[in-house]
């Protein structure tokens, strides 16, 4: 059975986040990673190794990056996330919220709306 990890992270998320996207990757099996990436400014933390891991496993990783600055705002638009439920083409999906609290909440409440109750917020191993 496939699955289709799901990852959302913010700057102060994305630390937290990498190793687990990185050990989902390593394992061998059916599983695609998703990574929806808000930062307040470019570059982006962790990209030149997500681009790395993006070369590596093509068919396996999507990483979409979302700028503070060209937007304004820290959400992820509902349409964005909703193209990746659409997408997806494994029989399970789990959800994993990693970043400060209020991206957290207007994260999860988006997946809420969306009839997704099943979301892990990942603990901070770092902070800001």
């Amino acid at each position: 059975m496939g699955i289709h990890y799901v990852f959302f992270a913010d700057d102060l998320g994305i630390a937290s986040i990498y190793p687990t996207l990185k050990d989902r990757l390593a394992k061998s099996g059916h599983t695609h990673v998703s990574l929806l990436y808000c930062s307040a400014d470019s570059p982006y933390e962790f990209q030149k190794e997500l681009e790395i891991l993006q070369r590596h496993f093509p068919t396996r990783l999507l990483v979409c990056y979302y700028s503070k600055r060209s937007t304004g705002q820290w959400i992820i638009q509902q349409s964005e996330i909703e193209a990746v439920l659409n997408a997806n083409t494994m029989r399970q999906m789990n959800f994993t919220i990693s970043g400060n609290e209020s991206f957290t909440k207007s994260i999860k409440d988006v997946l809420l709306f969306l009839g997704i109750e099943n979301v892990t917020i990942q603990e901070q191993y770092f902070t800001e």
